[in-house]
C-alpha cells in the first residue's frame, strides 16, 4: 500500500438507521456513528418514509464523528444502502410522496401482472422491487407519477444531495425491475407501462466511479475535505462480499432483517433447479449462487415487539431470547414458518404466510421464542438442501450482520444445518466493502486485496451432532408445514 495520509468514510443507509464508519487507510475502523429513524405504516403491509430523514441522519452522523476527530482529512466517501426503495423527484427536484419502501407489499397484484406481461423469472421482479410500486402509483395516483422527472435510490439520493449529480450503479439496478439482465442496460420500454420517459432513469456507472464533486457549501458545513472523492458505491448486495471471504464450499449468509445467502461457484458452472428458487449474481471477481429470505431477523423483532411486547413491558431483548435456550433442541416438535411478509427464496410468493405448528397448552413464551429461532435456522437449511440438489456442495457456513448477536442463534443454526459456522465480520458487512472500493479508487491496492485485508481470524462455532436427531424430526415437520403454507398461498392472494 502506498504511503498516504488520510481516512475513508463509508455510509450505509439502512431500513431503520444510517451508519457512518470511518476507516484508516489500512482498513481499520477508527470511528463510527449510527442515527436511527422510523418509517410509517399507514396500512397493513405498507411502509413509507420521508427521504429527508436520511439526509438529516447523514448530517447528524457526520456532526458526531467530527466531535471525535475532524473529517477534513477524508480522501474518499462511498455509499451503500437498502435497495428497491425508489425516490421520485419532480422538475424542481422536490421529493414526490409517498416514498414507498422495499419492504412494502402493496404492489402484489401489480407484480403478478408484470411477471405475466414481461415473462421474467421471479428473482428479476418481486413486489419488493421498484417497478411494481411505480405501477401501483400509476393506477392509484397517476397525477403524482406524471410529475416524476428523476428516480433515485437511497444511497444515490444522499450522494445527489452531496454533489448534485444524478447516477446509480450496476448493482442497484438489479433490484429495480427496470433493468435488462441480458443486455446489461435499462429496459426503457418498461417505462411505457407506467407512462414515464427514459430520461427519468439516472446514468448507470461502476461502483468504483466518481459520483460528482462535493458542493463547496456542504464541504464547509460538514467540515469535509473539499477535494474528497465521492464514489458511486453499490447497493446493500455488498453484504454478499463483506460477510466473509468467499471460497468453494462456503455459504455466506448476511443475517439481517432479511437475509442474503450466497456461495461462490466456478464461472463455468451453471447450477439449476426447477423454478427460480436460487439464482446467480455476478459480482466481480465472483460468480455467486443463492437467494434471499424475506423476514429472518425481522421475525425476531416481530416476536419481541408484537407478541412478547418486550418494548412496552421494558423487557430486555437478549434476556428474552436467552430464556428460550432453556427449552430443549427441537422445541418439543413446535415449529415456526418465518414467512411474515411472503417469501422470496425458495417460493417467490407474496401470498405465502407464516405461522406456528404444534402448539399445545404446555407451551409458553420461551417455546414460541425458541421456535422462531429454530424456524430461521430451518429456512436456511432448506436453502442448503437446494444447494445440494443443484450440485453445489456445502461444507461450511459463514454468518454475519446483526443476527449473530442474538443469544444462542448461531449455535442453533450450526446444529440445525449440521455445518460448522465461521464468523468473520461481526455486524458490519457492507461498509468494509465501501472501504475496499475507496482504497481501489485511490490506487492504494486493488479491490480484492483491500477487502481481504479487512478480515481477521474467524470465530469458529462447531455444530453439536448430539442435537441432530431432535432437529431432524422437527425439520421434517417444518418442511411439510412449509409446503402446506405454499399450497395455501392462493387463498391469501392479494388480500
Amino acid at each position: 500500500m502506498k504511503e498516504v495520509q488520510g481516512t475513508i468514510l463509508g455510509i450505509d443507509v439502512g431500513t431503520s438507521s444510517l451508519k457512518a464508519v470511518v476507516y484508516d487507510l489500512t482498513g481499520k475502523v477508527i470511528n463510527m456513528n449510527s442515527q436511527s429513524y422510523t418509517f410509517s405504516t399507514p396500512k397493513p403491509g405498507w411502509a413509507e418514509i420521508d427521504p429527508e430523514l436520511w439526509w438529516e441522519a447523514f448530517k447528524k452522523a457526520l456532526k458526531e464523528l467530527n466531535k471525535v476527530s475532524s473529517l477534513n482529512k477524508l480522501l474518499a466517501i462511498s455509499f451503500t444502502g437498502q435497495m428497491h426503495t425508489g425516490i421520485l423527484l419532480d422538475e424542481n427536484h422536490t421529493t414526490i410522496q409517498p416514498t414507498i419502501m422495499w419492504l412494502d407489499r402493496r404492489a402484489a397484484v401489480e407484480t403478478h401482472e408484470l411477471l405475466q406481461k414481461l415473462n421474467l423469472p421471479s428473482y428479476q421482479l418481486n413486489s419488493t422491487y421498484t417497478l411494481p410500486k411505480l405501477l401501483w402509483l400509476h393506477k392509484h395516483y397517476p397525477e403524482k407519477l406524471a410529475k416524476v422527472k428523476k428516480i433515485l435510490w437511497p444511497k444515490d439520493y444522499l450522494r445527489w444531495r452531496l454533489t448534485g449529480e444524478f447516477c446509480t450503479d450496476s448493482t442497484e439496478v438489479l433490484g429495480t425491475g427496470l433493468y435488462d439482465f441480458d443486455l446489461h442496460k435499462w429496459a426503457e420500454s418498461r417505462l411505457e407501462l407506467i407512462g414515464l420517459e427514459p430520461e427519468v432513469l439516472p446514468e448507470i456507472r461502476s461502483p468504483f466511479s466518481e459520483g460528482g464533486r462535493i458542493r463547496p457549501e456542504l464541504a464547509e458545513e460538514l467540515n469535509l475535505n473539499p477535494e474528497v472523492k465521492i464514489l458511486v458505491g453499490m447497493g446493500d448486495i455488498a453484504a454478499l462480499l463483506g460477510g466473509a471471504p468467499h471460497k468453494t464450499g462456503r455459504v455466506v449468509c448476511s443475517l439481517g432483517s432479511s437475509s442474503m445467502i450466497f456461495a461462490s461457484i466456478p464461472k463455468d458452472m451453471s447450477p439449476s433447479l426447477p423454478g427460480d428458487a436460487l439464482y446467480t449474481v455476478n459480482l466481480e471477481p465472483y460468480k455467486l449462487y443463492g437467494g434471499v429470505s424475506s423476514t429472518t431477523g425481522a421475525s425476531l423483532v416481530w416476536l419481541y415487539e408484537k407478541i412478547l411486547e418486550g418494548q412496552q413491558k421494558g423487557k430486555d431483548f437478549n434476556d428474552l431470547f436467552s430464556a428460550a435456550l432453556e427449552i430443549s433442541p427441537g422445541c418439543e416438535g413446535l415449529c415456526f414458518i418465518p414467512y411474515l411478509a411472503g417469501e422470496r427464496s425458495p417460493y417467490w410468493s407474496d401470498d405465502v404466510r407464516g405461522g406456528f405448528y404444534g402448539l399445545s397448552l404446555s407451551h409458553d413464551a420461551r417455546h414460541l421464542t425458541r421456535a422462531v429461532m429454530e424456524g430461521i435456522a430451518y429456512s436456511l437449511r432448506h436453502l442448503i438442501d437446494l444447494y445440494e440438489e443443484s450440485g453445489v456442495k456445502v461444507q461450511e457456513l459463514a454468518l454475519a450482520a446483526g443476527g449473530i448477536r442474538v443469544p444462542g442463534l448461531v449455535q442453533i443454526i450450526a446444529d440445525v444445518c449440521g455445518k460448522n459456522v465461521l464468523i468473520y465480520a461481526g455486524q458490519d458487512t457492507v461498509t468494509k466493502v465501501l472501504y475496499a472500493i475507496c482504497a481501489s479508487a485511490l490506487d492504494l491496492a486493488d479491490f480484492e486485496e483491500s477487502l481481504l485485508s479487512t478480515f481477521g481470524q474467524p470465530e469458529f462455532i462447531h455444530y453439536d451432532p448430539t442435537h441432530s436427531l431432535a432437529y431432524d424430526k422437527t425439520y421434517r415437520i417444518y418442511r411439510k408445514f412449509s409446503d402446506f403454507a405454499a399450497s395455501c398461498a392462493d387463498y391469501y392472494k392479494h388480500d
